[in-house]
């Protein structure tokens, strides 16, 4: 921590020094309020300088021009108020400018209450959500955000379940754990780490897709092992802007496959706020200040969120709470120099309560705390080696608890315990006890940033020079699985029985990575080529990886762009992908019980699990796209392929185990059972555990399309569309390995065990639209919002039929993969019919939102979703038994989110 602390005062003396050089030429501004009071820390992006400052103290702003300066588009931004956009022509340039920005209402006559399609210097293809736009959803959490963008379903808010984001891929099982673990939650700038999380069981026993704890009486568990960070953590009513990345993303992200969340809090003066938003059994409540401290001491913020839900109110058995608490300082002390102190405690507790009606007895719960404390400083220097200086610095520390209890009531049973290889007496259970399952941890994470920037021209081209170095520590000292042989929840679990595993002796992960990337635009006749070439180099997990991002724009008039990526970016195994608990194989010899005495004998064999050789997922992602603007519509088209390789996945494998043969008898004299050994020996076959590899593969491509026809004054509305299509392929190249029903003869050999392609290799292709209309009617200070969710097509198809017709080959008596001979006469086939699926018919989801202002201070919406009650039913019969079906329901049932927002 000392070469850190050394290295930041450097820095800053650096860049204390730069600052007080000579000042080359330079555009001056100041931007103040309605009241002519300064904005302090109000952001202004300048588009063709690839360049973002920050007001001072007094609302002025100064940027370096270049030797030949071209017209300015210029995007003012500031904490609650509404968003300028201005162009300054290059015979302007000399002169000051002035920029008065209005307070955020519903009374102003434009009001942005839907999510902007930009390019921005992160992504071709980004969704941007601003202030008013946020405040708008009445969201619990972050997850509600996302699920209003193009592809997802607009659903009513639910903290019951954890919540991840998966981006423009396919779904279901260890997919969305590897898509979500691909896209990084960014908030100011630090990346919001679950690389730490280790709460699942070992994973040889049960596989990466069910590890982790469930909650009692089957519903969900809290705990989120293999993927991103459970978006319940994020409330956002300190919030400021949103930025979703959904294609490829600028050099300066790594850690990455699948797209990126970046998150600007508020970090200005603010009034006081108070919001509540109320859904069913879910109550969200949140109060959040900024002061401007004056005196050069910059503004202060603090927020505070409290969240509570309860799926039944009338039992309160399942109860989740979220406490989130944030403090922000940023100061800058002197000209160009601003600095942001960041502190943030969190507290989520998910519990499944004790139901006195429940003769199971079933309790669980999920209890995580997390502190972390960061620190940003960003320079302006106006020199000519470095223009901008960004670094940052954060540390995290969380405490996580996961436990799960259950009555059983079963014959006794034989539990095995040590761990270590061998024949030895086990434990012989009653049958009747309370079981238990639990996990502690405590993971630790950091990050460090810095970033550079320079201006460099070239003749005629005005380089924009962007590199950095970034690197990431993981590590977790908890007392990892607590297993206790007198009250083991599952026993003989694929031939396996937990054992304690400790994390607190495991080594850290550490990555780390450079970017470097230039930015420079070319004239092309009376056309514009803006483009964006990049470059990263990662070291993660002992491996380096090269990741080329490109990106370019051709504004081909006023109205018309076209744009093109390509990009590829990795992720790195997390802490529970890399450092699984040993494989322990347990075979009962003997398992005899009287009233008297028991007698338990097994043997153990351990496998110690080594992960180092996981490389990072891989994604490559090329998309191309246009966009279309005028004063009464915009439109934009999006067309992207993306492959990913080498996911994170979990295969089941068999092993071969030779073990003696017992007999035994009970002794009348000692009163007890003894054994012996026969002196023969018993082959096992089907013993065995899950491996972690790079397993899996897949294609993705797609088209977004979305529409926005502005403000018709005549009826004060606006209309919006979207439709989003994709289609994913699997494309693994692991296999399956079957346990036969009867066997086979191979060279008079009995085969039970055969490997076949995966069964998973489906195709799937989904087709959303989303269609929108906003009713603003501004003297009254009112808004009226209509959403229409159109599901066209959801489809799931194995890509072998309903019959995969050929196996890989066949294990032999030593469980070694082996090819079938030529003259075997019929190899039996798979059934994959339940791979296929098909969405029925094409149905729809209408949602409604209602908001009142009064006086520019309180707010009241009301926002009910499937306002219609529309759930419309399908009946599956089952192809063996046409008495047995299953009724599908679709769209949930109406449900009512109320709110109030109170600023003072």
């Amino acid at each position: 921590m000392k070469a850190v602390y050394y290295f930041y005062i450097t820095i800053l003396l650096i860049c204390l020094h730069q600052t007080a050089l000579a000042q080359q030429p330079s555009l001056q501004g100041r931007v103040i309020n309605q009241d002519k009071e300064p904005i302090v820390f109000a952001s202004v992006h300048f588009e063709e300088l690839k360049s973002t400052i920050s007001t001072d103290n007094e609302g002025r702003f100064s940027i370096k021009l270049p030797a030949k300066p071209q017209d300015l588009h210029i995007r003012v931004s500031a904490v609650g108020m509404r968003t300028r956009l201005l162009l300054i022509k290059k015979q302007d340039l000399a002169k000051p400018v002035f920029i008065t920005m209005e307070g955020l209402s519903y009374t102003l006559e434009e009001i942005n209450v839907r999510p902007l399609y930009e390019s921005t210097l992160n992504s071709n293809s980004s969704i941007v959500f601003d202030e008013e736009a946020i405040e708008k959803i009445q969201a619990f959490s972050l997850m509600d955000i996302l699920n209003t963008i193009p592809g997802k379903a607009t659903t009513a808010p639910t903290i019951d379940a954890p919540q991840t984001i998966t981006l423009r891929g396919i779904q279901g099982g260890a997919y969305d754990l590897n898509n979500s673990l691909g896209v990084p939650i960014i908030m100011d700038g630090i990346y919001l780490s679950n690389d730490a999380n280790m709460q699942a069981r070992a994973f040889s026993q049960w596989g990466m897709s069910s590890a982790a704890l469930g909650g009692a009486n089957g519903t969900p568990g809290g705990d989120v092992p293999f993927t991103g960070i459970d978006l319940r953590e994020i409330p956002v009513e300190t919030i400021e802007k949103v930025e979703i990345i959904q294609g490829v993303a600028s050099a300066k992200y790594g850690e990455l496959t699948d797209g990126a969340i970046l998150i600007d809090r508020k970090a200005a003066k603010t009034p006081y706020s108070f919001v509540t938003n109320i859904n069913g059994g879910s109550s969200n409540f949140s109060v959040s200040k900024g002061f401007d401290l004056k005196k050069r001491l910059g503004a202060l913020n603090l927020g505070i969120n409290y969240a509570i839900s309860n799926p039944d109110p009338k039992d309160r058995i399942k109860q989740f709470d979220r406490w989130n608490t944030s403090l922000m300082w940023t100061v800058s002390p002197v000209k160009n120099i601003k600095n942001t102190l960041s502190i943030d405690y969190g507290f989520r507790n998910d519990e499944m309560k004790f139901d006195p009606d429940d003769a199971d007895q079933q309790t669980s719960l999920t209890k995580n705390t997390n502190f972390r404390i960061s620190n940003r400083l960003n320079i302006d220097f106006e020199d000519k080696f470095v223009d901008q200086a960004n670094f940052s610095i954060s540390y995290s520390k969380g405490s996580q608890h996961s436990y799960k209890q259950w009555l059983l009531n079963q014959l006794p049973r034989g539990y095995a315990y040590k761990d270590t290889t061998g024949i030895y007496e086990g434990v012989v259970l009653s049958g009747r006890y309370i079981a238990e399952e639990e996990i502690l941890g405590k993971p630790i994470t950091g990050s460090v940033n810095l970033n550079l920037s320079s201006k460099i021209e070239t003749g005629e081209i005005l380089h924009f020079i962007s590199y950095g170095f970034s690197g990431n520590y993981s590590n977790n000292g908890g007392q990892g699985i607590i297993a206790d042989p007198d009250k083991p929840r599952w026993i003989n679990q694929n031939g396996q029985n937990a054992r304690p595993y400790s994390f607190q002796y495991l080594d850290p992960l550490i990555n780390y990575g450079f970017f470097f990337s230039d930015s420079f635009n070319l004239s092309l006749g009376n056309r514009k080529l803006i483009s964006n070439l990049g470059l990263r180099l990662d070291q993660q997990n002992g491996s380096w990886s090269l990741q080329p991002r490109l990106s370019t724009t051709l504004r081909w008039n006023s109205n018309l762009n076209f744009n093109a990526a390509f990009g590829i970016s990795t992720k790195s195994p997390t802490m529970v992908h890399r450092y699984p608990p040993p494989t322990f194989l347990d075979i009962p010899l003997i398992l005899a019980y009287n009233s008297e005495d028991a007698l338990y004998l097994v043997y153990t064999e351990k496998f110690l699990a080594d992960n180092s050789h996981l490389k990072p997922s891989k994604s490559s992602q090329f998309e191309v796209g246009a966009r279309y603007q005028t004063k009464t519509f915009s439109t934009t088209l999006n067309a992207f392929f993306k492959s990913n390789k080498d996911g994170f996945h979990t295969v089941q494998s068999y092993r071969k185990i030779t073990v003696p043969e017992y007999t035994y008898q009970f002794d009348e004299s000692l009163r007890e059972i003894t054994y012996q050994s026969t002196g023969k020996t018993i082959d096992y076959y089907n013993y065995g555990g899950y491996k972690m590899g790079n397993h899996l593969n897949s294609n993705s491509y797609g088209v977004d399309w979305m529409l926005n026809i502005n403000k018709i004054k005549a009826i004060e509305s606006s209309f919006n569309m979207s439709t989003s299509f994709i289609v994913s392929e699997e494309n693994n190249k692991s296999f399956d390995v079957v346990n036969l029903i009867q066997p086979i003869k191979i060279n008079s050999e009995s085969i039970w065990y055969l490997a076949y392609p995966p069964k998973s290799n489906n195709k799937k292709l989904n087709m959303l639209s989303k269609f929108g209309s906003t009713t603003h009617i501004p003297k009254l200070g009112f808004v009226i919002m209509a959403n229409f969710d159109l599901f066209w097509y959801n489809m799931t198809k194995s890509k072998y039929g309903t019959k995969i017709q050929q196996a890989v080959g066949y294990f032999g008596s030593d469980m070694n993969l082996l090819p079938f001979p030529e003259d075997l006469d019929q190899i039996p086939v798979r059934d994959v019919t339940l791979n296929n699926s098909n969405q029925p018919f094409i149905y729809g989801c209408l949602n409604l939102s209602v908001a009142k202002e009064i006086k520019k201070k309180f707010r009241i919406a009301v926002t009910a979703y499937n306002v219609l009650n529309i759930q419309p039913e399908h009946i599956e019969y089952s192809s063996s038994n046409s008495e047995i079906f299953t009724v599908n329901k679709y769209n949930s049932p109406l449900s009512i989110t109320g709110g109030i927002s109170f600023k003072f």
